[in-house]
C-alpha cells in the first residue's frame, strides 16, 4: 500500500456542487454570527449552555459563552474547507494511485464540502436554540435536535464509504 507521500498531488476542479456547499457553510457561519449579535442586547444574564438529547437545557452558563458557538465554527469551518485543496492528506480505508486519484480526490472534496455544511448547520442551530430558549421560547426541533445533529455527519460518511469503495 502506497504512503501518502506516494500518492499523486492532483487538485480535482472544483464542481458547481462543491461550490454551492461552501457557500452555504459559509453562510451559515455568517447568519450564525448575525442572529447572535441581532440577539446579544435582549438576551438574558445566564443563558443554556447545554441541552440533553431531548433538546431540553440541562445546563446553564453567563450570556457571553453564546460566543463560543460562532468562534468554533469560525474556526472549523474555514479549516474544512481550507483542507479539501490537499485531498492526498487524507487518511482513507483503500488506496489512492494513479488511475483513481482523481476521482477519490473529487469524493474527498466533496465529503469535506458536506462535513462544512453540515457544521455550519449543527452550530446554527444551537446558536438559534440557545438564544429562543434564552428568551423564553421553545427548541426548533425539541426531542429531535440530536437526530438532526447525528444524521447529517453519519449519513455524509456512509455516503462517502459506499461511493469511495466502488470508485477504489
Amino acid at each position: 500500500m502506497n504512503t501518502k507521500k506516494e500518492r499523486p498531488k492532483i487538485r480535482p476542479p472544483r464542481k458547481i456542487a462543491d461550490r454551492i456547499f461552501e457557500s452555504l457553510a459559509i453562510a451559515g457561519v455568517l447568519y450564525g454570527l448575525f442572529i447572535i449579535i441581532q440577539a446579544w442586547p435582549t438576551l438574558p444574564q445566564t443563558i443554556p449552555t447545554h441541552f440533553d438529547a431531548s433538546g431540553n437545557p440541562d445546563g446553564f452558563g453567563s450570556k457571553g459563552t453564546i460566543w463560543l458557538l460562532p468562534a468554533i465554527s469560525v474556526v472549523m469551518v474555514p479549516a474544512i474547507l481550507f483542507f479539501r485543496r490537499y485531498p492526498w492528506l487524507s487518511n482513507v480505508p483503500w488506496e489512492i494511485n494513479e488511475e483513481n486519484a482523481l476521482r477519490q480526490y473529487e469524493l474527498l472534496v466533496r465529503l469535506l464540502s458536506l462535513c462544512a455544511c453540515a457544521i455550519s448547520f449543527i452550530f446554527l442551530v444551537l446558536a438559534y436554540d440557545t438564544i429562543s430558549i434564552a428568551s423564553g421560547g421553545s427548541s426548533l426541533f425539541g426531542k429531535w435536535l440530536m437526530p438532526v445533529f447525528i444524521v447529517p455527519i453519519i449519513g455524509v460518511l456512509i455516503w462517502y464509504l459506499i461511493v469511495g469503495w466502488r470508485a477504489r
